[in-house]
């Protein structure tokens, strides 16, 4: 279990590494999304389905009703499933009126929207997304940055806090440099490689997309997430390891594993 003293800090627990329809709909791997602690505050990123469930299983000290962000990179269902039931967690089942919510617009509003629209009335706070704006987060910053995927509004973000390096987050997109230069300066990269080889025509990344953000962002360290049927297949620490430079280490979490941020180590 998870130590009061590393839980009260700053760690990123990969409830889910899971993505894409097929991924997602055998649970090859979970798509439950991302858990950071921030010096006590706590974040989900991309509640997919069966984020409940795998936070409940968890156990102490993770509980879903502690939770006070959530954050969603876009709409699509491997990201979105179980958005309504964590903000009714966050919302301790809407008797309190408390916590953020940051995502798309086209997620809370219009044909194909996915947030219930009486939530809107019952979390504390609902920002939306817009490109290079800073939404505050626990004594730092989410800097929201524009990504390409689908039709969709999606988005990518790079978190500014005093106590740590920056780290930045890419989600589902189509590769642009434009874009990946904004990351510049981060020491941490997440980022969803949702293929083990480049497609063309398709707005997700693939492996050799990750080596031109490495050689390009020069971070400290990757960690890749969002693994589609064919990063399953090939095996994404595999992969990892062939992606890894001495001046940069690439890692393939497991499902339910934790880093520590400050010091870029697995726990």
């Amino acid at each position: 279990m998870i130590s009061t003293l590393f839980y009260n800090g700053a760690f990123l627990k990969f409830f889910g590494t899971g993505g894409a329809r097929f991924v997602m709909i055998n649970q090859t791997r979970s798509t439950a999304g991302i858990w950071l602690g921030l010096y006590g505050h706590h974040v989900l990123i991309d509640p997919g389905p069966g984020s409940l469930v795998k936070i409940c299983e968890a156990g102490k000290p993770f509980a879903p009703e502690i939770l006070e962000t959530i954050i969603l990179t876009h709409k699509h269902l491997d990201h979105s499933n179980d958005i309504n039931v964590m903000v009714e967690a966050v919302t301790h089942g809407g008797f309190k009126r408390r916590g953020t919510l940051i995502l798309p617009e086209d997620a809370a509003f219009g044909e194909g929207r996915i947030l219930l629209s009486h939530f809107q009335t019952k979390i504390g706070n609902v920002y939306y997304w817009q490109d290079k704006k800073e939404t505050e987060l626990h004594d730092g910053s989410i800097e929201a940055v524009k990504l390409i995927h689908h039709g969709v509004e999606c988005y990518g973000f790079i978190l500014k806090h005093p106590k740590i390096a920056p780290l930045g987050l890419i989600s589902d997109t189509r590769y642009d440099e434009d874009i990946i230069k904004r990351y510049g300066g981060c020491e941490i990269l997440i980022i969803n490689m949702t293929f083990h080889r480049v497609r063309d025509g398709i707005d997700h990344l693939g492996a050799d997309h990750v080596a031109l953000i490495r050689d390009y962002v020069n971070p400290k360290m990757i960690i890749l997430n969002h693994f589609g049927r064919g990063v399953v297949e090939k095996g994404p620490e595999r992969i990892a390891s062939m992606l890894s430079k001495d001046y940069c280490k690439v890692v393939a979490p497991f499902d339910g594993q934790e880093f520590e941020i400050e010091t870029f180590k697995p726990i």
